[in-house]
Protein backbone atom coordinates (compact mmCIF):
# COMPACT_ATOMS: atom_id res chain seq x y z
CA UNK A 1 0.00 0.00 0.00
CA UNK A 2 1.52 3.31 -1.12
CA UNK A 3 0.43 6.80 -1.88
CA UNK A 4 1.78 8.67 -4.88
CA UNK A 5 3.98 11.62 -4.07
CA UNK A 6 4.18 14.89 -6.00
CA UNK A 7 7.48 13.87 -7.64
CA UNK A 8 6.17 10.52 -8.81
CA UNK A 9 7.65 8.71 -5.83
CA UNK A 10 5.61 6.91 -3.22
CA UNK A 11 4.91 7.03 0.48
CA UNK A 12 5.47 3.49 1.84
CA UNK A 13 2.58 3.63 4.31
CA UNK A 14 2.44 -0.12 4.89
CA UNK A 15 6.17 -0.49 5.55
CA UNK A 16 6.02 2.45 7.92
CA UNK A 17 2.99 1.01 9.70
CA UNK A 18 4.62 -2.40 10.14
CA UNK A 19 7.86 -1.00 11.53
CA UNK A 20 6.30 1.65 13.76
CA UNK A 21 3.81 -0.78 15.31
CA UNK A 22 6.67 -3.08 16.31
CA UNK A 23 8.71 -0.20 17.71
CA UNK A 24 5.77 1.24 19.63
CA UNK A 25 4.85 -2.11 21.20
CA UNK A 26 8.43 -2.75 22.30
CA UNK A 27 8.99 0.73 23.76
CA UNK A 28 5.74 0.83 25.67
CA UNK A 29 6.24 -2.48 27.46
CA UNK A 30 8.85 -1.64 30.09
CA UNK A 31 7.19 1.59 31.21
CA UNK A 32 3.83 -0.15 31.38
CA UNK A 33 5.27 -2.97 33.45
CA UNK A 34 6.77 -0.59 36.00
CA UNK A 35 3.32 0.86 36.66
CA UNK A 36 2.06 -2.67 37.32
CA UNK A 37 5.09 -3.83 39.34
CA UNK A 38 3.52 -3.40 42.81
CA UNK A 39 0.52 -5.53 41.75
CA UNK A 40 2.79 -8.16 40.21
CA UNK A 41 4.79 -8.27 43.46
CA UNK A 42 1.63 -9.05 45.44
CA UNK A 43 0.08 -11.44 42.92
CA UNK A 44 3.21 -13.59 42.48
CA UNK A 45 4.48 -12.94 46.04
CA UNK A 46 7.84 -11.68 44.78
CA UNK A 47 10.68 -10.42 46.93
CA UNK A 48 12.34 -7.10 46.12
CA UNK A 49 15.32 -8.58 44.25
CA UNK A 50 13.15 -10.77 42.02
CA UNK A 51 10.93 -7.82 41.16
CA UNK A 52 13.98 -5.78 40.19
CA UNK A 53 15.21 -8.59 37.96
CA UNK A 54 11.88 -8.69 36.16
CA UNK A 55 12.86 -5.24 34.86
CA UNK A 56 16.64 -5.66 34.72
CA UNK A 57 16.74 -8.99 32.85
CA UNK A 58 15.21 -7.38 29.77
CA UNK A 59 17.67 -4.49 29.75
CA UNK A 60 20.74 -6.69 30.19
CA UNK A 61 19.92 -9.05 27.35
CA UNK A 62 18.80 -6.25 25.02
CA UNK A 63 21.92 -4.18 25.78
CA UNK A 64 24.21 -6.91 24.48
CA UNK A 65 22.11 -8.13 21.56
CA UNK A 66 21.43 -4.68 20.10
CA UNK A 67 25.15 -4.47 19.44
CA UNK A 68 25.29 -7.67 17.35
CA UNK A 69 22.07 -7.36 15.37
CA UNK A 70 23.90 -5.91 12.37
CA UNK A 71 25.56 -9.27 11.81
CA UNK A 72 22.26 -11.11 12.15
CA UNK A 73 20.62 -8.80 9.59
CA UNK A 74 23.28 -9.91 7.09
CA UNK A 75 22.28 -13.51 7.76
CA UNK A 76 18.49 -13.23 7.81
CA UNK A 77 17.82 -9.94 6.02
CA UNK A 78 16.48 -6.75 7.57
CA UNK A 79 12.75 -7.36 7.21
CA UNK A 80 13.00 -11.02 8.16
CA UNK A 81 14.92 -10.11 11.30
CA UNK A 82 12.28 -7.51 12.17
CA UNK A 83 9.61 -10.22 11.80
CA UNK A 84 11.67 -12.67 13.88
CA UNK A 85 11.96 -9.95 16.51
CA UNK A 86 8.19 -9.48 16.57
CA UNK A 87 7.66 -13.24 16.95
CA UNK A 88 10.24 -13.53 19.75
CA UNK A 89 8.83 -10.56 21.64
CA UNK A 90 5.32 -12.02 21.32
CA UNK A 91 6.58 -15.39 22.56
CA UNK A 92 8.16 -13.71 25.58
CA UNK A 93 4.93 -11.81 26.21
CA UNK A 94 2.97 -15.07 26.08
CA UNK A 95 5.33 -16.65 28.64
CA UNK A 96 4.78 -13.66 30.95
CA UNK A 97 1.03 -13.75 30.32
CA UNK A 98 0.76 -17.27 31.74
CA UNK A 99 3.57 -17.00 34.31
CA UNK A 100 2.91 -18.29 37.82
CA UNK A 101 6.31 -17.40 39.33
CA UNK A 102 8.94 -14.73 39.26
CA UNK A 103 11.39 -17.05 37.51
CA UNK A 104 8.92 -17.59 34.68
CA UNK A 105 8.37 -13.84 34.25
CA UNK A 106 12.14 -13.25 34.17
CA UNK A 107 12.46 -15.98 31.53
CA UNK A 108 9.70 -14.37 29.48
CA UNK A 109 11.28 -10.95 29.79
CA UNK A 110 14.61 -12.35 28.58
CA UNK A 111 12.91 -13.82 25.50
CA UNK A 112 11.20 -10.47 24.98
CA UNK A 113 14.63 -8.83 25.05
CA UNK A 114 15.83 -11.02 22.17
CA UNK A 115 12.86 -9.84 20.14
CA UNK A 116 13.22 -6.24 21.25
CA UNK A 117 16.87 -6.19 20.19
CA UNK A 118 15.86 -7.53 16.78
CA UNK A 119 13.23 -4.83 16.38
CA UNK A 120 15.40 -1.95 17.55
CA UNK A 121 18.45 -3.29 15.74
CA UNK A 122 16.69 -3.35 12.35
CA UNK A 123 13.79 -0.87 12.56
CA UNK A 124 15.79 2.11 11.30
CA UNK A 125 17.38 0.03 8.53
CA UNK A 126 13.99 -1.24 7.31
CA UNK A 127 12.59 2.28 7.24
CA UNK A 128 15.64 3.56 5.38
CA UNK A 129 15.58 1.00 2.55
CA UNK A 130 11.77 1.14 2.23
CA UNK A 131 11.55 4.93 1.98
CA UNK A 132 12.45 7.21 -0.94
CA UNK A 133 15.38 9.46 -0.09
CA UNK A 134 13.22 12.60 -0.05
CA UNK A 135 11.09 11.12 2.78
CA UNK A 136 13.73 9.45 4.93
CA UNK A 137 14.03 12.32 7.39
CA UNK A 138 10.27 12.12 7.96
CA UNK A 139 10.37 8.33 8.33
CA UNK A 140 13.17 8.39 10.88
CA UNK A 141 11.39 11.17 12.74
CA UNK A 142 8.29 8.98 12.93
CA UNK A 143 10.40 6.13 14.32
CA UNK A 144 11.78 8.39 17.04
CA UNK A 145 8.25 9.64 17.77
CA UNK A 146 6.89 6.09 18.07
CA UNK A 147 9.65 5.05 20.48
CA UNK A 148 9.32 8.23 22.57
CA UNK A 149 5.53 7.89 22.61
CA UNK A 150 5.80 4.28 23.77
CA UNK A 151 8.13 5.23 26.61
CA UNK A 152 5.95 8.22 27.47
CA UNK A 153 2.52 6.60 27.58
CA UNK A 154 3.69 3.19 28.80
CA UNK A 155 3.06 3.90 32.50
CA UNK A 156 -0.40 5.31 31.76
CA UNK A 157 -1.52 2.41 29.54
CA UNK A 158 0.02 -0.12 31.91
CA UNK A 159 -1.79 1.42 34.85
CA UNK A 160 -5.09 1.51 32.97
CA UNK A 161 -4.85 -2.13 31.87
CA UNK A 162 -3.84 -3.23 35.37
CA UNK A 163 -6.78 -1.44 37.01
CA UNK A 164 -9.35 -2.50 34.40
CA UNK A 165 -8.18 -6.09 33.98
CA UNK A 166 -4.90 -7.40 35.45
CA UNK A 167 -1.17 -6.80 35.03
CA UNK A 168 -1.13 -9.69 32.55
CA UNK A 169 -3.22 -7.59 30.16
CA UNK A 170 -0.06 -5.54 29.49
CA UNK A 171 1.45 -8.54 27.73
CA UNK A 172 -1.79 -9.39 25.92
CA UNK A 173 -1.83 -5.86 24.48
CA UNK A 174 1.77 -6.36 23.32
CA UNK A 175 0.76 -9.50 21.45
CA UNK A 176 -2.12 -7.69 19.72
CA UNK A 177 0.10 -4.81 18.58
CA UNK A 178 2.87 -7.12 17.41
CA UNK A 179 0.44 -9.43 15.60
CA UNK A 180 -0.79 -6.41 13.62
CA UNK A 181 2.81 -5.38 12.94
CA UNK A 182 3.78 -8.91 11.88
CA UNK A 183 0.84 -9.21 9.46
CA UNK A 184 1.79 -5.87 7.95
CA UNK A 185 5.37 -7.15 7.60
CA UNK A 186 4.09 -10.22 5.75
CA UNK A 187 2.26 -8.06 3.23
CA UNK A 188 5.35 -5.88 2.83
CA UNK A 189 7.51 -8.97 2.23
CA UNK A 190 5.12 -10.51 -0.31
CA UNK A 191 4.83 -7.20 -2.13
CA UNK A 192 8.63 -6.82 -2.19
CA UNK A 193 8.39 -3.32 -0.76
CA UNK A 194 11.64 -3.72 1.18
CA UNK A 195 14.82 -4.85 -0.51
CA UNK A 196 16.46 -7.75 1.30
CA UNK A 197 19.73 -7.37 -0.57
CA UNK A 198 22.56 -7.17 1.92
CA UNK A 199 26.26 -6.57 1.82
CA UNK A 200 28.66 -9.43 2.26
CA UNK A 201 28.42 -10.93 5.72
CA UNK A 202 30.31 -8.96 8.28
CA UNK A 203 32.25 -10.37 11.19
CA UNK A 204 30.08 -10.28 14.32
CA UNK A 205 31.81 -9.67 17.63
CA UNK A 206 30.25 -12.52 19.59
CA UNK A 207 33.18 -12.73 22.00
CA UNK A 208 32.80 -9.04 22.83
CA UNK A 209 29.09 -9.55 23.42
CA UNK A 210 29.81 -12.47 25.77
CA UNK A 211 32.35 -10.43 27.75
CA UNK A 212 29.91 -7.53 28.02
CA UNK A 213 27.06 -9.76 29.20
CA UNK A 214 29.29 -11.43 31.81
CA UNK A 215 30.62 -8.12 33.15
CA UNK A 216 27.30 -6.26 33.28
CA UNK A 217 25.40 -9.28 34.57
CA UNK A 218 27.84 -9.97 37.41
CA UNK A 219 27.98 -6.30 38.44
CA UNK A 220 24.19 -5.93 38.36
CA UNK A 221 23.72 -9.11 40.39
CA UNK A 222 26.26 -7.86 42.94
CA UNK A 223 24.42 -4.54 43.25
CA UNK A 224 21.05 -6.20 43.68
CA UNK A 225 22.28 -8.70 46.29
CA UNK A 226 24.98 -6.68 48.06
CA UNK A 227 22.85 -5.40 50.91
CA UNK A 228 21.22 -8.80 51.39
CA UNK A 229 24.35 -10.97 51.32
CA UNK A 230 26.83 -8.44 52.71
CA UNK A 231 29.29 -6.48 50.59
CA UNK A 232 32.22 -8.44 51.98
CA UNK A 233 30.64 -11.87 51.53
CA UNK A 234 32.36 -14.39 49.22
CA UNK A 235 29.39 -14.28 46.84
CA UNK A 236 29.53 -10.51 46.29
CA UNK A 237 33.33 -10.30 46.21
CA UNK A 238 33.40 -13.10 43.61
CA UNK A 239 30.79 -11.33 41.50
CA UNK A 240 32.68 -8.03 41.63
CA UNK A 241 35.97 -9.71 40.71
CA UNK A 242 34.27 -11.63 37.92
CA UNK A 243 32.73 -8.41 36.60
CA UNK A 244 36.11 -6.65 36.62
CA UNK A 245 37.86 -9.54 34.85
CA UNK A 246 35.14 -9.84 32.20
CA UNK A 247 35.14 -6.06 31.76
CA UNK A 248 38.90 -6.04 31.24
CA UNK A 249 38.50 -8.85 28.72
CA UNK A 250 35.83 -6.84 26.91
CA UNK A 251 37.98 -3.73 26.59
CA UNK A 252 41.03 -5.81 25.59
CA UNK A 253 38.94 -7.45 22.88
CA UNK A 254 37.41 -4.21 21.58
CA UNK A 255 40.79 -2.48 21.33
CA UNK A 256 42.27 -5.26 19.19
CA UNK A 257 39.50 -6.51 16.92
CA UNK A 258 39.20 -4.95 13.48
CA UNK A 259 35.41 -4.52 13.65
CA UNK A 260 34.44 -4.22 17.33
CA UNK A 261 30.91 -4.18 18.64
CA UNK A 262 31.74 -1.19 20.87
CA UNK A 263 34.17 1.08 19.00
CA UNK A 264 36.33 2.76 21.62
CA UNK A 265 37.89 5.14 19.10
CA UNK A 266 34.75 7.28 19.20
CA UNK A 267 35.57 8.23 22.77
CA UNK A 268 38.62 10.18 21.63
CA UNK A 269 36.16 12.99 20.82
CA UNK A 270 35.05 14.91 23.90
CA UNK A 271 31.65 15.69 22.31
CA UNK A 272 31.03 11.97 21.86
CA UNK A 273 31.98 11.31 25.48
CA UNK A 274 29.47 13.99 26.53
CA UNK A 275 26.78 12.33 24.41
CA UNK A 276 27.49 8.81 25.66
CA UNK A 277 27.78 9.69 29.35
CA UNK A 278 24.83 12.09 29.16
CA UNK A 279 22.68 9.44 27.50
CA UNK A 280 23.64 6.94 30.19
CA UNK A 281 22.65 9.45 32.90
CA UNK A 282 19.35 10.20 31.15
CA UNK A 283 18.43 6.51 31.00
CA UNK A 284 19.61 6.02 34.59
CA UNK A 285 17.42 8.92 35.77
CA UNK A 286 14.33 8.03 33.75
CA UNK A 287 14.01 4.39 34.81
CA UNK A 288 15.20 5.08 38.34
CA UNK A 289 12.40 7.62 38.71
CA UNK A 290 9.58 5.65 37.07
CA UNK A 291 10.32 2.40 38.90
CA UNK A 292 10.65 3.82 42.41
CA UNK A 293 7.97 6.48 41.95
CA UNK A 294 5.45 3.72 41.26
CA UNK A 295 6.71 1.74 44.24
CA UNK A 296 6.17 4.73 46.54
CA UNK A 297 2.91 6.24 45.34
CA UNK A 298 1.11 2.88 45.08
CA UNK A 299 2.19 1.67 48.52
CA UNK A 300 -0.33 1.63 51.41
CA UNK A 301 2.31 3.52 53.40
CA UNK A 302 2.75 6.01 50.55
CA UNK A 303 0.11 7.87 48.54
CA UNK A 304 -2.10 4.81 47.94
CA UNK A 305 -2.58 5.60 44.25
CA UNK A 306 -4.07 3.03 41.90
CA UNK A 307 -1.93 1.85 38.99
CA UNK A 308 -3.86 4.13 36.62
CA UNK A 309 -3.54 7.10 38.97
CA UNK A 310 0.22 6.58 39.28
CA UNK A 311 0.56 6.46 35.48
CA UNK A 312 -1.53 9.62 35.18
CA UNK A 313 0.51 11.33 37.90
CA UNK A 314 3.63 10.85 35.76
CA UNK A 315 2.08 12.53 32.70
CA UNK A 316 3.72 15.94 33.29
CA UNK A 317 7.06 14.14 33.13
CA UNK A 318 6.36 11.61 30.39
CA UNK A 319 4.48 13.94 28.04
CA UNK A 320 7.02 16.74 28.28
CA UNK A 321 9.68 14.12 27.65
CA UNK A 322 7.78 12.95 24.54
CA UNK A 323 7.11 16.40 23.13
CA UNK A 324 10.58 17.69 23.96
CA UNK A 325 12.50 14.75 22.54
CA UNK A 326 10.59 15.04 19.24
CA UNK A 327 10.23 18.81 18.79
CA UNK A 328 13.48 20.19 20.20
CA UNK A 329 15.89 18.48 17.77
CA UNK A 330 14.02 20.16 14.91
CA UNK A 331 13.77 23.55 16.57
CA UNK A 332 17.47 23.51 17.47
CA UNK A 333 18.73 21.73 14.36
CA UNK A 334 21.53 24.20 13.64
CA UNK A 335 22.11 25.54 17.16
CA UNK A 336 25.06 25.14 19.49
CA UNK A 337 23.77 22.29 21.66
CA UNK A 338 26.14 22.82 24.57
CA UNK A 339 23.80 24.98 26.62
CA UNK A 340 20.46 23.25 25.79
CA UNK A 341 21.85 19.86 26.87
CA UNK A 342 23.44 21.37 29.97
CA UNK A 343 20.13 23.07 30.77
CA UNK A 344 18.37 19.71 30.41
CA UNK A 345 20.62 18.16 33.05
CA UNK A 346 20.17 21.19 35.33
CA UNK A 347 16.36 20.92 35.06
CA UNK A 348 16.54 17.23 35.90
CA UNK A 349 18.78 17.89 38.91
CA UNK A 350 16.45 20.63 40.15
CA UNK A 351 13.32 18.50 39.72
CA UNK A 352 14.82 15.52 41.52
CA UNK A 353 16.13 17.68 44.37
CA UNK A 354 12.71 19.29 44.87
CA UNK A 355 11.03 15.86 44.91
CA UNK A 356 12.91 14.96 48.08
CA UNK A 357 10.00 16.31 50.16
CA UNK A 358 7.52 13.85 48.62
CA UNK A 359 5.65 12.11 51.43
CA UNK A 360 2.25 10.64 52.22
CA UNK A 361 1.10 14.13 53.26
CA UNK A 362 2.09 15.91 50.02
CA UNK A 363 -0.67 16.81 47.58
CA UNK A 364 -0.41 16.34 43.82
CA UNK A 365 -0.45 20.12 43.39
CA UNK A 366 2.97 20.20 45.05
CA UNK A 367 4.30 17.40 42.87
CA UNK A 368 3.26 17.77 39.23
CA UNK A 369 5.41 20.78 38.32
CA UNK A 370 8.52 19.12 39.75
CA UNK A 371 7.85 16.09 37.55
CA UNK A 372 7.39 18.55 34.69
CA UNK A 373 10.87 19.98 35.24
CA UNK A 374 12.32 16.47 35.05
CA UNK A 375 10.32 15.67 31.91
CA UNK A 376 11.49 18.83 30.14
CA UNK A 377 15.07 18.06 31.12
CA UNK A 378 14.75 14.50 29.80
CA UNK A 379 13.26 15.82 26.55
CA UNK A 380 16.28 18.08 26.05
CA UNK A 381 18.84 15.38 26.80
CA UNK A 382 17.17 12.46 24.98
CA UNK A 383 16.47 14.58 21.94
CA UNK A 384 19.76 16.44 21.61
CA UNK A 385 22.59 14.36 23.09
CA UNK A 386 22.66 11.74 20.28
CA UNK A 387 23.03 14.61 17.81
CA UNK A 388 25.93 16.00 19.86
CA UNK A 389 27.72 12.68 19.48
CA UNK A 390 26.92 12.20 15.79
CA UNK A 391 27.86 15.68 14.57
CA UNK A 392 31.62 15.11 14.52
CA UNK A 393 31.57 11.55 13.18
CA UNK A 394 32.08 10.80 9.48
CA UNK A 395 29.08 9.36 7.63
CA UNK A 396 30.72 5.94 7.49
CA UNK A 397 30.68 5.74 11.31
CA UNK A 398 27.17 7.04 12.04
CA UNK A 399 25.54 3.60 12.25
CA UNK A 400 28.04 2.15 14.69
CA UNK A 401 28.34 5.44 16.58
CA UNK A 402 24.59 5.54 17.11
CA UNK A 403 24.65 1.91 18.23
CA UNK A 404 27.24 2.61 20.92
CA UNK A 405 25.13 5.47 22.28
CA UNK A 406 22.10 3.15 22.34
CA UNK A 407 24.13 0.64 24.37
CA UNK A 408 24.94 3.43 26.86
CA UNK A 409 21.22 4.20 27.11
CA UNK A 410 20.29 0.58 27.87
CA UNK A 411 23.07 0.30 30.45
CA UNK A 412 21.67 3.45 32.06
CA UNK A 413 18.20 1.91 32.17
CA UNK A 414 19.63 -1.17 33.89
CA UNK A 415 21.68 0.60 36.52
CA UNK A 416 18.99 3.20 37.21
CA UNK A 417 16.97 0.44 38.83
CA UNK A 418 19.83 -1.62 40.28
CA UNK A 419 21.96 1.16 41.77
CA UNK A 420 19.04 3.05 43.30
CA UNK A 421 17.89 -0.26 44.75
CA UNK A 422 21.10 -0.38 46.80
CA UNK A 423 20.11 2.87 48.55
CA UNK A 424 16.53 1.73 49.11
CA UNK A 425 17.63 -1.60 50.62
CA UNK A 426 20.26 0.05 52.84
CA UNK A 427 17.76 2.59 54.21
CA UNK A 428 15.18 -0.12 54.85
CA UNK A 429 17.78 -2.31 56.56
CA UNK A 430 18.85 0.52 58.89
CA UNK A 431 15.25 1.35 59.83
CA UNK A 432 14.33 -2.26 60.54
CA UNK A 433 17.53 -3.06 62.47
CA UNK A 434 17.21 0.03 64.65
CA UNK A 435 13.55 -0.61 65.43
CA UNK A 436 13.78 -4.34 66.07
CA UNK A 437 16.68 -3.85 68.51
CA UNK A 438 14.34 -2.03 70.89
CA UNK A 439 11.53 -4.61 70.83
CA UNK A 440 11.07 -7.30 73.45
CA UNK A 441 8.92 -9.71 71.45
CA UNK A 442 9.59 -11.51 68.20
CA UNK A 443 11.35 -14.60 66.87
CA UNK A 444 14.59 -15.88 68.33
CA UNK A 445 16.33 -15.60 64.96
CA UNK A 446 16.49 -11.81 64.71
CA UNK A 447 18.89 -11.98 61.75
CA UNK A 448 16.43 -14.00 59.68
CA UNK A 449 13.57 -11.72 60.72
CA UNK A 450 15.52 -8.62 59.61
CA UNK A 451 16.36 -10.27 56.30
CA UNK A 452 12.72 -11.11 55.56
CA UNK A 453 11.47 -7.67 56.61
CA UNK A 454 14.00 -5.93 54.37
CA UNK A 455 14.15 -8.21 51.34
CA UNK A 456 11.24 -10.63 51.65
CA UNK A 457 7.97 -10.90 49.77
CA UNK A 458 4.72 -9.56 51.22
CA UNK A 459 3.85 -12.96 52.67
CA UNK A 460 7.30 -13.29 54.26
CA UNK A 461 6.93 -9.86 55.87
CA UNK A 462 3.44 -10.71 57.16
CA UNK A 463 4.70 -13.98 58.63
CA UNK A 464 7.50 -12.21 60.51
CA UNK A 465 5.14 -9.56 61.88
CA UNK A 466 2.89 -12.28 63.30
CA UNK A 467 5.74 -13.31 65.62
CA UNK A 468 5.60 -9.93 67.40
CA UNK A 469 3.01 -8.52 69.76
CA UNK A 470 0.45 -6.18 68.23
CA UNK A 471 2.21 -3.12 69.63
CA UNK A 472 5.66 -4.20 68.42
CA UNK A 473 4.28 -5.18 65.01
CA UNK A 474 2.71 -1.71 64.74
CA UNK A 475 6.10 -0.14 65.47
CA UNK A 476 7.70 -2.23 62.74
CA UNK A 477 5.00 -1.28 60.23
CA UNK A 478 5.56 2.37 61.07
CA UNK A 479 9.31 1.89 60.60
CA UNK A 480 8.73 0.25 57.21
CA UNK A 481 6.53 3.18 56.20
CA UNK A 482 9.21 5.69 57.17
CA UNK A 483 11.81 3.58 55.35
CA UNK A 484 9.68 3.69 52.20
CA UNK A 485 9.52 7.48 52.33
CA UNK A 486 13.21 7.87 53.15
CA UNK A 487 14.09 5.32 50.47
CA UNK A 488 12.38 7.38 47.79
CA UNK A 489 14.13 10.46 49.14
CA UNK A 490 17.42 8.60 48.81
CA UNK A 491 16.62 7.64 45.22
CA UNK A 492 15.81 11.17 44.04
CA UNK A 493 18.86 12.51 45.90
CA UNK A 494 21.06 10.08 43.96
CA UNK A 495 19.33 11.08 40.72
CA UNK A 496 19.76 14.78 41.52
CA UNK A 497 23.50 14.45 42.13
CA UNK A 498 23.94 12.23 39.06
CA UNK A 499 22.12 14.78 36.89
CA UNK A 500 24.22 17.61 38.36
CA UNK A 501 27.38 15.70 37.39
CA UNK A 502 25.90 15.28 33.92
CA UNK A 503 25.35 19.05 33.67
CA UNK A 504 29.00 19.74 34.48
CA UNK A 505 30.21 17.14 31.98
CA UNK A 506 27.94 18.44 29.21
CA UNK A 507 29.22 21.99 29.71
CA UNK A 508 32.92 21.13 30.06
CA UNK A 509 33.25 18.39 27.43
CA UNK A 510 31.35 20.30 24.75
CA UNK A 511 33.42 23.40 25.47
CA UNK A 512 36.56 21.34 24.89
CA UNK A 513 35.06 19.99 21.69
CA UNK A 514 34.35 23.48 20.38
CA UNK A 515 37.85 24.62 21.28
CA UNK A 516 39.34 21.65 19.43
Amino acid sequence: MTEDGEDGGHVPVLAWTATLLCGLATAYNSGALMAAAPFMKIDLDLDSNTLQWVMISYMLVATVLVGVMGGFSDIFGRLRLLMIGAVMFSLGSAICLFADSGAMVIAGRSVQAVGGAGIFGTGVAVLTVATPERLRTLALGLWSAAVALGLGIGPLIGGMLTDLFDWRAIFAFDIVLLAAGFLACLVVARSHLVSEETAARTETDYAGAAFMMASLGALTLALSRGTESGWGSPEIVSLLIGSAVAGAGFFWREMRIEKPMFALRFFRRSSYVAAAVGTFISGFAMFGLIYYFNQFVQSPEGLRYSALASGAALLPCTMLFFVGSIALPRLLADADLRWPTTLGMVLMAAGFWLLRDLSADVSYADMWWKLGLIGLGLGLTFGLLPRVGMRDLPDSDTGQGSGVINVCLYVGFTFGIAACGVAVAAIRHTAVTTTIAGLSSGPVDRTGAIHDLVHGSNSAVAKVLQAFTDNDAAQLRAALGRALEHGFEGVVTILAFTSAIGAVLCAVLQRKSRAA
